[in-house]
């Protein structure tokens, strides 16, 4: 018998990192029995491919690509224009990307083979990241971390991922991304909720993309916004979940503490750093990684959003 398999892939202003994304997709091995299509959705105000350029990237890929538009401004919206693309076509599995990863040619394969094999729901797999330029010595980067094919999880993000069709489809558990997490988290927020309703779900350990980092996104200003955004979140999600007495009963104190020691972390630092650069800058922006935790944490809880991704990296 015959499966639907849908890849989706949300973009926004980066037709060039798209345009290497959906190649990699095009040289997919497809597996025994799978029919598989593309939907892409543009988050823009205004679309890029319409007419004769989405026709000539129509010409162009074998695989059956479908474009849609979402000019509301925020992931989730644009993720959910996604999910109801993809539920179109009436699939079993729907597979996400990001339109900065590129796929190995062996990527779906492995994913739909060990969701099979061990009758799972939901299968993530690892990002190997290529850095334009290397990020800063005091920053620790996301290092992967391999474990076992098959290991059980309770969350994913989105940037490599397949999930059965049955979660998203309206007579299944009819879930969908949390447009109020308009500023992160709303991937993760989305995989408990899955991992809550009972779904099964796994690692698979050697379903590869890659992810391009553009030298803009390692600056030191993007290295710390995107702590403070993390932090904002991931508070803002506890408050959306369990509820603002609750979580302020739980951030404020590690708010407070973190914003304490990043402080002294960052005094001790400066004063180093004229006799032990190295030493210094590592204990100096390890202080301010904490205060932007801190500051993010108490922003979260005010539930005040975060511009972190209305800048654009990458083309």
């Amino acid at each position: 018998m015959t499966q639907k398999l849908v890849i989706a892939v949300c973009t926004a202003q980066r037709p060039k990192m798209l345009q290497a994304c959906l190649e990699s997709l095009d040289n997919l091995a497809e597996p025994e029995n799978t029919e598989m299509a593309i939907v892409v959705v543009e988050n823009d105000p205004v679309p890029h491919f319409t007419g004769a350029a989405a026709d000539e990237v129509k010409e162009r890929l074998s695989l059956p690509i479908f474009f849609y538009h979402e000019k509301r401004k925020g992931i989730p919206f644009a993720r959910n224009t996604a999910l109801e693309a993809a539920l179109e076509h009436k699939p079993d599995w729907v597979a996400l990307i990001d339109d900065d990863e590129r796929a190995e040619p062996d990527w779906i394969e492995k994913l739909v083979a060990a969701c099979k094999l061990y009758k799972a729901e939901v299968a993530n797999g690892p990002v190997r990241r290529i850095y334009e330029k290397p990020a800063p010595h005091w920053w620790k980067s996301q290092l992967l971390k391999s474990r076992p094919t098959g290991t059980l999880i309770t969350e994913a993000p989105t940037n490599n991922v397949l999930l059965s069709g049955r979660i998203i489809a309206n007579d299944g558990l009819g879930l969908r991304f949390d447009e109020r997490l308009t500023f992160g988290s709303e991937d993760i927020d989305f995989f408990r909720r899955t991992h809550a309703a009972g779904a099964k779900m796994i690692w698979v350990d050697d379903a590869f993309v890659e992810e391009d980092i553009p030298a803009s996104r390692v600056t030191t200003g993007r290295l710390l916004s995107r702590m403070h955004m993390a932090a904002t979140s991931g508070a803002f999600n506890i408050v959306l979940r369990e509820g603002r007495l609750k979580a302020a009963l739980h951030f404020i104190p590690k708010s407070l503490r973190r914003m304490f020691f990043g402080l002294l972390a960052t005094v001790v630092g400066f004063v180093l750093k004229p006799f032990a650069k190295k030493r210094g800058e590592k204990l100096y922006y390890y202080g301010l990684i904490r205060l932007m935790k801190g500051s993010g944490n108490l922003r979260g809880l005010l539930g005040r959003a975060h511009n972190y991704y209305d800048v654009i990296d990458g083309h």
